[in-house]
């Protein structure tokens, strides 16, 4: 089974990633995103766990989620750049379309990413070092299973693209699985409240997704980034007033 290799190889810069030989290989592996979330999330939280015993909260905070993104390469937060300096600065649909394959990060992609990375950190320099072990696993695969639920949801923009590559062919049965993957993380966390904390991502997702269906006709690989991170954003929000 390729499909977790693929996942690996798509979502991280760790060894064991397999590159997918053809579209059928490079849909099945969507819905191991939120697995795939998981590992990236542990580690991050494994890193704060041991900092937050050496240093103040907000830097152990800053170091692990350093160490997500050069596990990921900053995947998603480009993604999320990418998708504001588009949705924010373009004046037709056309030019958010330019925009968003311009490699190139301007006022409101650099806000965007200052803004989450402010709020991912605060949130998660409140908590305990198990507390944040457990919210970055969920963080990582709730936002992570938000984006594969938008897969499945709503229509690409473009015919081209990684958000295209991506989704088509995409089975329901398929997608469903990645989506219960993030929902049983948060369960076991959140416990009682999962359900709401489940419900807020579901919504941000859904507002993300209502702005791109609206500014360019639906989504693609850099808003499923920008729902991802809103989602991890979301989830750390929630355990640093649940868990706290």
């Amino acid at each position: 089974m390729h499909g977790p290799r693929t996942a690996l190889a798509f979502l991280t810069r760790l060894p064991g990633g397999r590159h997918p030989e053809t579209e059928s290989e490079l849909t099945a592996s969507v819905p191991w995103f939120p697995v795939i979330g998981v590992v990236i999330g542990a580690l991050g939280g494994l890193v704060y766990w041991g900092a937050v015993e050496l240093v103040a909260p907000l830097a152990a905070a800053g170091l692990a989620l350093a160490v997500t993104a050069l596990v990921t390469g900053g995947f998603h937060e480009d993604g999320l750049a990418d998708s504001f300096d588009a949705l924010a600065g373009g004046a037709t649909r056309e030019r958010r379309l330019e925009i968003l394959k311009d490699s190139r990060h301007g006022t409101f992609g650099v806000l965007a990413l200052v803004v989450i990375t402010l709020v991912k950190a605060g949130a998660l320099s409140s908590l305990g070092g198990l507390d944040g072990v457990a919210a970055l696993v969920v963080a990582h695969s709730l936002g992570r299973a938000a984006a594969v639920g938008l897969m499945e949801a709503a229509p690409v923009a473009t015919t081209s693209g990684l958000g295209a590559d991506y989704t088509r062919a995409l089975s329901p049965i398929a997608g469903s699985f990645g989506v219960v993957v993030g929902v049983a993380a948060a369960g076991l966390v959140f416990g009682l409240f999962a359900p709401v904390v489940v419900a807020i991502v579901a919504a941000t997702t859904a507002a993300v997704g209502w702005w791109a269906h609206r500014t360019i006709g639906g989504v693609t690989g850099d808003l499923l980034g920008a729902a991802e991170q809103v989602g991890e954003a979301v989830v750390l929000l929630a355990a640093s007033a649940l868990l706290v």
